[in-house]
């Protein structure tokens, strides 16, 4: 008897599973498809992305070695090719390049277009940085004091890279713009501030002198005052630079193979 009932029960055990497979076996077998598809996919994914990778480096050597040897026309080609289809880091490595290029040929717009592009695709924040203060600085001539305080100023907090270069050109701003007050309280940080490049130190000193020989009388007291402490300070600390001595302040050029900007996520 007790035969007959584990029969039965074997037998609807076996109904409702077959149910349950005709009503979600087509689902069951899509979602393993998809898993397989997906895991496929994937590898797929990462290899081509390798492949990517290395031909964009190689494009993008050819393209720096074309610059270096004076092929203008040959290295923006690269460049500008990479810029428009390779992966974003080297995208935006070619933009910065390309802005280089168009210094050399005396563009300064065109330079500011490339720059600002790279700033806005690069996924790397010291990147971004370093193209807004390219940008900026080739459109010096023609932004206002506001223009570069607001460009900049992002570039100014915390202990952002590029914060004294981008303090720097903020001052020089100030000092066109005949805001002597304020561009003798923005030199006056640099030329005692621990984290500013020892050139960006000397011309703050410089500059102090400067607004001491020009500004009002009350701000150039203060400036005069100011300009002889930094000197001192320079000079008691550092001995005297030769120009082949002088520090390298300015930002590292894109393509160099010692700047970190070559460290990109997405290469």
């Amino acid at each position: 008897m007790v035969d007959v009932f584990d029969e039965v029960e074997e037998e609807l055990r076996r109904e409702r599973y077959q149910a349950a497979l005709s009503r979600y076996g087509p689902w069951v077998a899509g979602v393993a498809a998809a898993i397989v598809l997906g895991a496929a996919g994937y590898q797929f994914w990462d290899w081509n992305s390798s492949r990517t990778s290395a031909e964009a480096s190689d494009q993008y050597m050819a393209a720096a070695e074309a610059l270096a040897s004076g092929n203008l026309a040959t290295a923006d080609a690269g460049f500008a090719n990479l810029a428009e289809s390779g992966p974003r880091g080297y995208a935006s490595l070619s933009l910065l390049r390309r802005g280089e290029i168009a210094l050399q040929q005396n563009n300064s717009e065109e330079a500011a277009r490339f720059f600002s592009a790279a700033a806005e695709r690069s996924p790397e924040p010291l990147t971004r940085q370093l193209a807004t203060y390219k940008a900026t600085l080739a459109q010096f001539d023609v932004l206002s004091y506001d223009d570069v305080r607001v460009r900049l100023s992002p570039l100014t907090e915390g202990d952002a890279p590029f914060g004294a270069l981008a303090r720097e050109l903020i001052a020089a701003a100030a000092v066109r713009a005949e805001r002597w007050d304020e561009a003798r309280g923005a030199y006056e940080l640099l030329s005692v501030s621990l984290d500013a490049p020892p050139g960006v130190s000397r011309r703050a000193a410089e500059a102090l002198t400067l607004i001491a020989q020009n500004a009002p009388a009350a701000v150039a007291e203060d400036a005069a005052q100011a300009a002889s402490e930094a000197s001192g300070d320079i000079m008691g600390e550092a001995p005297a630079e030769t120009p082949a001595e002088a520090p390298a302040d300015e930002p590292a050029q894109a393509g160099d193979p010692d700047a970190p900007l070559q460290q990109e996520d997405g290469l």
